[in-house]
């Protein structure tokens, strides 16, 4: 069964008294909403990563004149030639194999050491194009691939032009680039326009590349003014470490920009030395989910919680003040031979029946006996949320089960990022040594599904953690957690409804990091229209 992400149904004709999110007197900004790039997939299982998804682009209807909106759509995919989506979920659980030389193929990490999962991936593709390169044992560069045709996009010298990303991913991140134009202008975010700086004083978000996670979206313009050559590469590589492969592997999406008027060429990718990035100018990377790269690499990175809102009806006024706070631990805690994908230490289940219009049926709730600080448990995870109430939640990737950065998605709601917190990293390596310090972990088993501000004085007010984006923090509905680390984000709740809470990996959330904030139950007034129409408890989380 595949599901069509919330927002599509936001924006479709169905009759008002139907229109569950604008139930309310104050609904979801449509203007907000017509400024929104927004992907449909499946939901269900694993059935994403052979290519069920989709995009759907709203362009605005009357902000940013200045800006190109009318360009290019990419839609992202990491690829395996082998995997399908029953055998993929049981390859991360048992390990993913080379069946040309029968042996164990190791989990990749990224440059920090984070872990990525049992998935291994040949190739990339844009918009279903891509190519498999192929190396030689004891070799260092890699450039043979299957000539396979690519996407191309037609540009003409000294215009600009939005591309707009869409990640539909499986589980690796990538670094997107292009070839010969070491700059980029990232305007967007999950269809929110971002700049630096601060309402008095901003400016373009300008850098060399940008790191995309699954589910995640980004608009990006760019000046077509570099003729040297006919035609470039727009790349998107995945952020593995990939030195150590023997032969060697290259893991990317690629898609030609060319120039109007001129030959169709098919560029060659770069060499693995970035020399454009030197150590007097060193290339910027933004939305990184590390602090550093190696100090070899030339590189920077600038993390989300340092863009700033560009949306001139933003209405982060309304979240400077917090009624409840609640932590969420995403990671894999538990002992050896269960460490299941969990919330809080609850591996989602999920349920029979819609939870709001069938509650007294849910047969799966978490029990204190089951569940709780030193205990790993199946059960269907859900918290209600108050209407109207500012919630602040802290995104944590702690305990035992860290060790992977996750992107975690809220459904129903886009939310405020008001921080990001990392642990401590080698500054020469880009290494990661130990988590953050500013959140204390309960229980004895470190398996932190329970958590606490270690400063108490934080948890009095939501003005005293130090760190905040209190001035037009960038509102965004999908945010990589980095391990060792957390996120704080705030959202008000006025949408009423049960709103999928879940990591966007797929096999992370198929293995249970996923939970459901059941918002305003009491205000649900349309459970019989729902039931009239058939739609399950699974259309409830995917919309």
């Amino acid at each position: 069964m595949a599901c069509i992400r919330k927002e599509l149904l936001d924006l479709m004709e169905w009759p008002s008294s139907a229109r569950v999110r604008f139930s309310q007197e104050e609904p979801i900004h449509t203007n907000l909403l017509l400024n929104h790039m927004e992907q449909a997939f499946a939901h269900i299982g694993d059935q994403r990563t052979m290519g069920l998804y989709g995009g759907l682009i709203i362009y605005p209807k009357y902000k940013f004149y200045s800006q190109p909106q009318v360009g290019f759509n990419i839609i992202l995919q990491d690829w395996n030639h082998d995997d399908d989506p029953e055998a993929l979920y049981l390859h991360m659980i048992n390990g993913v194999y080379n069946l040309n030389r029968d042996t164990l193929i190791q989990p990749t990490q990224s440059i920090d050491g984070a872990n990525f999962s049992r998935f291994h991936i040949h190739s990339a593709l844009i918009n279903g194009k891509g190519r498999f390169y192929s190396g030689t044992i004891d070799t260092d560069e890699i450039n043979t691939h299957n000539g396979a045709p690519l996407e191309t996009f037609e540009v003409e010298y000294s215009y600009s032009y939005r591309f707009r990303v869409i990640s539909a991913a499986t589980l690796f991140p990538f670094r997107v680039y292009v070839q010969g134009h070491p700059q980029l202008n990232v305007r967007a975010s999950d269809g929110f326009e971002i700049v630096q700086g601060n309402e008095s004083s901003s400016k373009d978000l300008l850098v060399e590349s940008f790191i995309i996670h699954p589910g995640e979206r980004y608009d990006f313009t760019f000046n077509a003014n570099n003729r040297n050559q006919n035609a470039y590469l727009l790349v998107a590589e995945s952020i593995e470490d990939l030195s150590a492969k023997n032969p060697p592997e290259y893991h990317a999406a690629e898609a030609i920009i060319q120039y109007k008027g001129k030959p169709l060429t098919y560029p060659e990718k770069d060499s693995n030395d970035q020399s454009h990035c030197t150590v007097q100018s060193p290339c910027v990377t933004f939305n990184c989910p590390y602090l550093f790269y190696p100090k070899s690499a030339n590189r920077l990175c600038i993390t989300f919680d340092k863009a700033k809102s560009n949306e001139s009806l933003s209405n982060f006024n309304e979240v400077l003040t917090v009624d409840e706070t609640l932590f969420f631990n995403f990671a894999f805690p538990g002992e050896s031979g269960n460490t299941p994908g969990s919330v809080n230490g609850r591996q989602f289940i999920h349920p029979i029946s819609p939870i709001l219009t069938n509650e007294a049926d849910l047969r799966t709730q978490c029990t204190e006996s089951n569940c709780g600080e030193d205990k790993i448990c199946s059960c269907t995870f859900n918290v209600e949320l108050s209407s109207e109430k500012v919630y602040q939640f802290v995104i944590t990737n702690l305990g035992n089960g860290r060790g992977w950065s996750h992107p975690i998605h809220l459904h129903g709601h886009y939310f405020f990022v008001m921080k990001m917190g990392f642990g401590s990293y080698n500054e020469d390596t880009g290494k990661f040594l130990t988590s953050t310090t500013e959140i204390e972990c309960i229980g004895s088993k470190n398996y932190c599904n329970s958590a606490q501000w270690a400063n108490n004085s934080w948890t009095q007010s939501g003005y005293n953690i130090p760190g905040l984006q209190l001035e037009s923090p960038p509102a965004k509905d999908t945010i990589i957690v980095p391990t060792g680390g957390y996120v704080i984000i705030r959202f008000k709740a006025n949408n009423p409804g049960a709103w999928f809470f879940h990591c966007h990996i797929d096999l992370h959330n198929t293995n249970g990091m996923g939970m459901v904030l059941l918002e305003s139950n009491k205000k649900w007034k349309y459970g019989k229209y729902f039931e009239r129409y058939s739609v399950s408890i699974f259309s409830l989380f995917c919309l």
